[in-house]
Parts: structure tokens; C-alpha cells; sequence
């Protein structure tokens, strides 16, 4: 917790999440494929639709219509025509709809420590990703003063993401409130 304090105490902007700041740690490229899922309001959609390019793809998957709503809104106005949106149950096997080795990365913000089921989800982003494709998990820090009750460890992630046939490749700063980490496919599981 001394960390956080410390972090907030010196930098009070960079505590927390910066969707457009996180996004250009994730080595996308024009024309990727990239799915978010959990999208929310889609401030990481919008960051990573820029970053793609209008030859990329944004696949905003979330099981509210009323998030996906705004995220068209958000489409319609900054002509971000490379989005789409799906609704889907992410803690459903298949339920992001997405077809098999589809995207070049997957996201999952601030979505893992709110379910039930996150090997499903992890599985559902393996099924997706293209051979070397990327998962990125950004979540709350076990000891970081503010966010929810619930919350999951870097290692647990770690750890579960190996289980389903990821390997970490590396850390990203998401903020002081926030972890980031990037895992690649690993197709031998």
C-alpha cells in the first residue's frame, strides 16, 4: 500500500488508468484485430480504434446493450468505423462470438475480478487469438487505495493465464491503481 500512496503523493495523474497512455504499450499496429472485452463505455475501444487505423478492426464485446449503445454513439461521432459491437457472455464458452484465431490481441480491463468464471473468459481469449496473438489484462491492484472489494492478484492471473495456454511476456504501466500485463499465445498447451 505504501507503494500506491507514495506513487499518488508524487504524480496524482498518473494514479490512475489512461486508456489512450496504456494503449500505446500494447504493440498494435494499422490494420490489427483487436477485441475488447468488457468493453464498458468503451474508452479503451476508442483508444485502440485510433490506434488501428480504419483498416484495423475493433470488436467492443460486452454483455450490456446499454455500454455497446454508447460505444456506437461513440462510433458514429469520431467516425470510428472500424468498430463493431457484439453483445455476448463472455463467461460462456463461444460467447464473445468471434471466430477462431481471429484477432491479434485481446483485452481484458478491469473485468477479470467481477466474474465467476475468469478461465473461461482466459480460454475464450485463447480460442480467439491468432497464433502469437497478445492478451492484455489490466485489473486492480490488490493494495491500491481505491476501486472495488473484489480484486485478483497479478500472480493469481499469472497463473491461471498459463493454466489455459498463455506465457507472460511482459508488464505495462496502467497507472498507479492498476496493473498491466501482456501475454502471448502459447499453442502448445
Amino acid at each position: 500500500m505504501e507503494l500506491v500512496l507514495d506513487q499518488q503523493k508524487s504524480n496524482p495523474s498518473s494514479i490512475f488508468l489512461n486508456p489512450v497512455g496504456s494503449v500505446k504499450d500494447f504493440g498494435l499496429d494499422l490494420g490489427m484485430h483487436v477485441a475488447d472485452f468488457g468493453a464498458g463505455a468503451g474508452h479503451f475501444t476508442k483508444a485502440i480504434a485510433n490506434a488501428v487505423g480504419g483498416s484495423g478492426v475493433v470488436s467492443a464485446v460486452d454483455i450490456k446493450r446499454s455500454s455497446l449503445e454508447v460505444i456506437d454513439g461513440i462510433k458514429k461521432i469520431d467516425g470510428l468505423f472500424q468498430i463493431r459491437t457484439v453483445q455476448g457472455n463472455l463467461e460462456q464458452k463461444g460467447g464473445s462470438k468471434l471466430e477462431d484465431n481471429s484477432q491479434d490481441l485481446v483485452l481484458c480491463s478491469n473485468i477479470l475480478h467481477q466474474v465467476n468464471n475468469l478461465s473461461v473468459i482466459l480460454e475464450e481469449a485463447h480460442r480467439v487469438l491468432k497464433p502469437k496473438g497478445s492478451l492484455v489484462v489490466i485489473d486492480w491492484f490488490e493494495k491500491a487505495i481505491l476501486g472495488p472489494l473484489s480484486r485478483i492478484s497479478q500472480e493469481d492471473i499469472d497463473k491461471l493465464a498459463t493454466s489455459v495456454g498463455f506465457k507472460k511476456n511482459r508488464e505495462i504501466d496502467a497507472g498507479g491503481l492498476h496493473y498491466g500485463m501482456v501475454f502471448k499465445k502459447n499453442n502448445k498447451i
